[in-house]
């Protein structure tokens, strides 16, 4: 993905839907009350409860980051590394945007995308660079309803960036995009149930629009319309 305010806009973007995905967003009020070891009761009556909730949320956005930083940068040098043969690189690119596309709508079921990977931590004293380290794992997993974008930008990295410094700012762009709703929900974590309830709806259309739009510039890039070759 080029570094230009609309690829660095569409890499935030594509962090937002992850955020919004159906096995992400029912979730997060919860895993927010496991980073801090509090409940969403004591969130509601103790100012410093929430303070801490919002303090565990920042680490673990921090821990993604992180690792989200360090896939851009690998796949920004292995694009470089096979910059010869970037026609063919875009048509392997292509296929596989396709292949996350169809995977992220639901639609067809494709069993190499459709399994869950996670990296299990044990329950523990509730810590700053223990929530960091979970938002590294989550990170690292593998999930059937949201790591298709997070593979679909990786690609696009690939394909599109010619330095390394290109591949962790896009990145960058999409853990921001992911991890500020995040933070935000970690803010008013007592008060976001009714809210994220109500996006609850939606978050199966939020999938089928995004792995549509993933779909069409897998076809751009197998085509040559994408960069116009």
């Amino acid at each position: 993905m080029s570094l230009t305010p609309i690829g660095l806009l569409a890499a935030f973007g594509a962090g937002i839907l992850s955020f919004f995905a159906p096995c992400v967003l029912p979730l997060v009020p919860g895993y927010l009350s496991f980073l801090a070891g509090t409940s969403l009761e004591e969130s509601s009556n103790q100012p410093a409860a929430r303070w801490q909730v919002s303090l565990h949320a920042l680490w673990f956005v921090t821990g993604c980051t992180l690792i989200f930083m360090v896939l851009g940068a690998i796949a920004a040098m292995v694009g470089s590394a096979l910059g010869m043969y970037q026609q063919v690189l875009e048509r392997i690119g292509g296929l596989l945007l396709i292949a996350f596309g169809i995977a992220l709508t639901g639609w067809v079921p494709i069993p190499w995308l459709s399994w869950d990977h996670r990296v299990q931590m044990k329950p523990g004293r509730s810590t700053w660079w223990r929530s960091g380290l979970v938002g590294i794992t989550f990170g690292a997993s593998w999930s059937a309803c949201t790591s298709p974008i997070l593979g679909a930008i990786l690609v696009l990295t690939a394909v599109r960036s010619l330095v390394l410094l290109q591949g962790v700012l896009v990145m960058l762009a999409f853990a921001l995009g992911q991890g500020v709703p995040f933070l935000l929900v970690g803010m008013v974590v007592d008060r976001a149930g009714p809210l994220l309830r109500r996006i609850r709806r939606y978050t199966h259309l939020f999938s089928v629009i995004g792995g549509i739009t993933l779909i069409l510039i897998g076809v751009f890039l197998v085509t040559g319309l994408f960069s116009g070759s």
